[in-house]
């Protein structure tokens, strides 16, 4: 009888619930902020940097029992790697999300098996700060956040920039930077991001969503 999957199950219960155990009086500190309202998050901030630079698989086993407790959902299998910061608790991460090194996260929804690649920065959509009277940009109260939404199985490069939806499949390469929703199972690529090519052939999906992508900034295909 092969007893090393029976023992790697018993390892990762073990430090799953070990880490649920060490996080709980932070996570009961978030909680009780949480009652004075919506938008107070310091406690919130100040513990995710905290866990944020723990290294090793305890650490990520240490994040992930803290954005369980504290994100609006956060699955039980995720990786959220080293240095990885949550700017608000209205986030969602489904099962199979890898979130590399250093990223940075807003309002989001993160799909399943979606793969958010190192140092790359998820914006929530919406307005973010506004010019007062004299010219000065403030953030005032009352600015709504809405959340981004990062498709099933997509796949943000290293230190791109995301302000808006990404599809279903879609790819963005590294150091891409998106203002507007990018289709599902195409690739972009570029500041502005670009349409590069679709990924799937045309039985697989209709052409009318791709040529409304980015019309204005598509470049050619290279062979």
């Amino acid at each position: 009888m092969n007893f090393e999957p029976i023992l790697r199950r018993l390892i990762r219960a073990t430090l799953n619930a070990s880490a649920t155990v060490l996080v709980a009086p932070a996570v009961l500190i978030c909680y009780l902020e949480t009652k004075r309202g919506r938008g107070y998050e310091r406690f919130f901030h100040g513990w995710g940097q905290c866990f944020a630079l723990l290294p090793g698989l305890f650490g990520m086993c240490l994040r992930r029992a803290f954005y369980r407790g504290t994100l609006t959902h956060c699955s039980h299998d995720c990786q959220i790697s080293f240095g990885v910061l949550f700017n608000h608790r209205e986030a969602i991460v489904d099962r199979e999300v890898y979130i590399g090194p250093y990223a940075l996260l807003g309002r989001v929804q993160l799909r399943r098996g979606c793969l958010i690649g190192s140092r790359s920065s998820i914006l929530s959509t919406g307005q973010h700060h506004k010019l007062d009277d004299q010219g000065r940009w403030t953030t005032p109260d009352g600015l709504t956040f809405e959340m981004t939404e990062i498709g099933d199985y997509s796949w943000i490069g290293e230190g791109a920039i995301v302000m808006a939806d990404v599809g279903e499949g879609a790819m963005l390469s590294a150091g891409a930077v998106t203002a507007s929703r990018v289709p599902d199972h195409v690739m972009v690529a570029g500041n502005p991001a670009r349409f590069v090519k679709k990924l799937v052939s045309k039985e697989h999906e209709g052409p009318a969503e791709v040529e409304t992508a980015m019309p204005a900034r598509r470049v050619n295909k290279r062979n």
